[in-house]
């Protein structure tokens, strides 16, 4: 056990002794991290958080498998995520976040949410929180910042430690104010190796308050999740989609509401009065969705086969940013016309999941519609429609 301990205290002083002699500056190594950071293209790691409030008898805990993707490949975002703990799965894939209630299998979906809106506890002092923050932190000379070099469990790391008066980090790595008389103190742990976290606690200079978040067998090269994991759509034969306000899919015999949308692409406007006289599928979709990228060469084939006895076949996109759009479009090659800014159309025609698609005759009027693709059924609809 004494030479145990000897040669910790040996490796210690070695360690330190060395980085004394490198002098290294707190704003370098913070610098370094915030390259790391930048340079990571994804991280899968083991999540443990725990909240302590002695003083109020609180004691919160959580575990989650974590994977960032922190560069997206459609670019649209700035990351996506999921993160799959015992009682609930969390997941943002770029343009929707969604929620497992595994308990209750009930789903809970967000679309386009703000980066403001992450406050989420598997987000608090998480990488993409430091990706943000941290580059804050090293230029602002207001902030105290010290960096120690220490051996911890065999390995060496660098200790960061910050304080930001009346400032707390939030989920997306902004620095907001709060109380005046608090001072958050965050203690970070780099390996020194990788300069990826291994640890960060957060407390106060008040009270006995503290938040500890660690992240163990993180690694540069996770396991990738399943596709259909991303998309919420793939969750609805075991779980309840809960949305405040239930839609309901416009039915035969309606008019179907008019529009006019920017063509994807082309610098021009589509509208449905164009159409008048021609038997109109109207397609709408979001980019990830594994039923939408299914439906593609399904809907190519119905749209060959039919537009020339009058079929004219378009597809809505609901609120996908042109980079994603551009990425769907490349990788599954529609060869039909793409609308975007399709929000408020879709409520209009009452459309609650993806892809749904409405058949309009040549009056303007609804003749069939349906969530999910029935090719079958929507064939029969397109030829006895276009007879008439």
């Amino acid at each position: 056990m004494k030479r145990k301990f000897t040669l910790f205290a040996i490796s210690l002083f070695l360690f330190v002794s060395q980085a004394s002699a490198q002098d290294f500056s707190s704003a370098k190594v913070i610098q370094s991290v915030v390259d790391k950071l930048n340079s990571v293209k994804q991280l899968g790691y083991k999540y443990s958080f725990e909240l302590s409030y002695p003083s109020q008898d609180r004691n919160i805990k959580d575990q989650a498998e974590a994977f960032i993707d922190l560069r997206p490949a459609d670019s649209g975002a700035r990351f996506r995520f999921q993160f799959a703990g015992a009682e609930r799965l969390s997941a943002y894939n770029g343009t929707e976040r969604f929620t497992l209630d595994k308990k209750g299998k009930k789903i809970y979906v967000e679309s386009k949410p703000t980066f403001d809106s992450f406050g989420d506890i598997y987000l608090m002092n998480s990488p993409i929180a430091l990706k943000y923050a941290l580059p804050k932190i090293t230029t602002d000379k207001s902030i105290s910042k010290k960096v120690t070099a220490v051996s911890s469990g065999w390995r060496n790391v660098y200790v960061i430690e910050f304080g930001l008066p009346k400032g707390i980090l939030t989920a997306e790595g902004k620095i907001v104010e709060i109380r005046q008389d608090h001072t958050n103190l965050y203690r970070l742990t780099v390996d020194t190796e990788t300069l990826l976290p291994i640890e960060i606690v957060q407390s106060n200079d008040k009270n006995d308050e503290s938040v500890r978040t660690t992240y163990s067998n993180m690694t540069e090269r996770p396991a990738m999740p399943a596709a259909s994991s991303w998309f919420y759509s793939g969750y609805l034969k075991d779980f309840a989609l809960q949305k405040k306000d239930k839609l309901t899919l416009i039915k035969a015999g309606k008019p179907a509401p008019v529009f006019s949308l920017d063509r994807y692409f082309a610098g021009s406007k589509i509208s449905l009065d164009q159409f008048k006289g021609n038997l109109t599928l109207v397609e709408f979709w979001i980019a990830h969705c594994g039923f939408c990228i299914a439906a593609v060469p399904k809907l190519n084939l119905i749209s060959r086969q039919y537009r020339d006895n009058g079929l004219e076949t378009i597809s809505i996109n609901m609120y996908d940013p042109p980079a994603t759009i551009e990425a769907f479009s490349k990788k599954n090659k529609p060869e039909y016309p793409i609308l975007t800014g399709g929000d408020s159309i879709a409520v209009a025609y009452g459309v609650e999941s993806y892809p749904a698609f409405v058949l309009i005759d040549k009056s303007g009027n609804v003749v069939y519609s349906s969530s999910g693709l029935e090719e079958e059924k929507l064939a029969a609809a397109i030829v006895v429609n276009l007879t008439q």
